[in-house]
């Protein structure tokens, strides 16, 4: 399954999925948006790649204490960003608006993504 392939599937598994994306090396390199969402423009949403990159790394660095990463959840007001590093360099991101069960859903996309293993 390719990254664009893995986004279109992430975003089918539950309808509060707004929008999935790969990250790699701070560029986008698979994507899927519901349409009528806002969307940043173009140095906004580099800063913002840049920031969740370095939530990811920051994170992924107490490996060696707590084990390996699964995923890290952000809520805000308006929607919960899900991101689940795949290797040491991709980053699946997930962006969820409520109602959802975050248990459910973070189960299902954890599922697919050992499937994919």
């Amino acid at each position: 399954m390719n990254n664009q392939e893995l986004c279109k599937a992430v975003a089918g598994l539950h309808g509060s999925v707004e929008v999935a994306m790969v990250l790699s090396n701070g560029k986008i390199v698979g994507s899927y948006l519901k349409s009528g969402g806002p969307v940043p423009d173009e140095d906004e949403f580099r800063y913002m790649i840049s920031q969740i990159e370095m939530i990811v790394r920051a994170t992924k660095a107490n490996e060696d204490k707590f084990g390996e990463l699964g995923f890290i959840t952000i809520h805000y007001k308006y929607i919960d960003g899900l991101f689940f590093p795949l290797n040491d360099r991709d980053t699946l991101i997930v962006g969820a608006v409520q109602p959802y069960d975050h248990d459910a859903l973070t189960g299902k996309i954890l599922t697919l993504l050992v499937r994919m293993k």
